[in-house]
């Protein structure tokens, strides 16, 4: 399902993201917010969270701290002790205490925090449990909506691994695992798991990440059934998914005979595909919005139609900031 672009969406993602933004540097915490403020610059954004996602976090103490504020209320007083002792002395075991702790607390708004995800894979998704419980793909101009069975069937069928062992591998990280253990696992299995945002790691554990539960039920796979503007996105994030750095691809359209190569039934083992799929009309499409979504942030007048809402449902009216992470609330800051 695709949506136009919705602000509500982007304030959630960088409600994921802001910790570590903090854990940056209140400089670049303080900018990334201003970019989503009265008039949002959510494409500026979107390449900015690119090249920020490989800077030292030089700050992460500060962040934690933040983290643990969040959690404090549902601690006892030897829980307290525990942590501030670890911030102190160890930030990675410290990181892997609090992750644990918002667990037990079932503490939804530190789910997705993104201090306790590593790489640069998956910036611009999140998993929502909501009213469309799934993974939602931003791509700045539009967001696509990814059910649990769509998930899946993609993580199945692009790894080639059977449903019955992707689900013993999805309970073993609903229980926990080593990052040593996680990391001897068939290398695309992990490299699709963490480009679903499938996987948090504090300190030196993996886990699944808590939305994403409802996969634990599925019971099949099968082939996506999309059309032509579904397959373009689906395109345009595996294009991103797959650049040697982040901040060339997320964020930026691709170049038109890149696009067109990778618009073909070999490049998406996990969509079904139809004949009448067609790779400039989609090139069309996407190049389209993300011009419409350029001169909006510049403020330059562009060709006032609806085209770009073609194959899109209407946006979410509002996405629920209880959901949407810490809310506003940033200890100090």
């Amino acid at each position: 399902m695709l949506q136009p672009s919705h602000r509500g969406i982007y304030e959630f993602l960088w409600s994921e993201h802001k910790y570590s933004m903090i854990g940056i540097s209140l400089k670049i915490f303080q900018g990334m917010a201003a970019r989503l403020g009265k008039n949002p610059q959510i494409l500026n954004w979107l390449r900015r969270l690119a090249v920020l996602s490989t800077e030292e976090h030089l700050e992460s103490y500060n962040a934690l701290l933040n983290a643990y504020m969040h959690i404090k209320p549902g601690l006892t007083r030897a829980q307290r002790h525990e942590i501030i002792e670890l911030l102190l002395d160890d930030e990675p075991a410290a990181a892997e205490l609090l992750y644990r702790q918002a667990l037990q607390l079932n503490e939804k708004s530190m789910y997705g925090c993104r201090l306790f995800f590593k790489g640069t894979q998956a910036l611009y998704k999140f998993w929502d449990a909501q009213d469309r419980p799934g993974l939602w793909i931003c791509f700045g101009p539009f967001q696509l909506h990814l059910t649990a069975a769509q998930v899946f069937s993609r993580l199945a069928l692009s790894t080639g691994t059977a449903a019955d062992e992707l689900i013993c591998r999805l309970q073993q990280l609903y229980s926990g695992r080593s990052e040593d253990e996680f990391l001897l696992w068939p290398e695309e299995l992990r490299r699709q798991l963490l480009n679903n945002n499938l996987v948090a790691m504090p300190g030196k554990s993996a886990f699944l990440h808590p939305r994403a539960r409802v996969l634990l039920s599925e019971t099949g796979a099968d082939r996506l059934q999309v059309d032509n503007y579904t397959m373009a996105a689906l395109v345009l994030e595996k294009l991103w998914d797959s650049a040697e750095y982040p901040d060339d691809a997320v964020g930026h359209l691709p170049l038109h005979q890149d696009f067109l190569h990778a618009f073909r039934s070999d490049f998406l083992a996990e969509v079904a595909w139809q004949e009448d799929f067609c790779g400039e009309e989609a090139w069309d499409f996407i190049a389209g919005i993300f011009w419409r979504q350029k001169c909006t942030e510049s403020g330059q007048p562009a060709i006032s139609d609806d085209s770009s809402a073609v194959g899109m449902e209407a946006a979410d009216e509002e996405v629920d900031p209880e959901e949407g992470e810490h809310g506003d609330e940033e200890t100090d800051y």
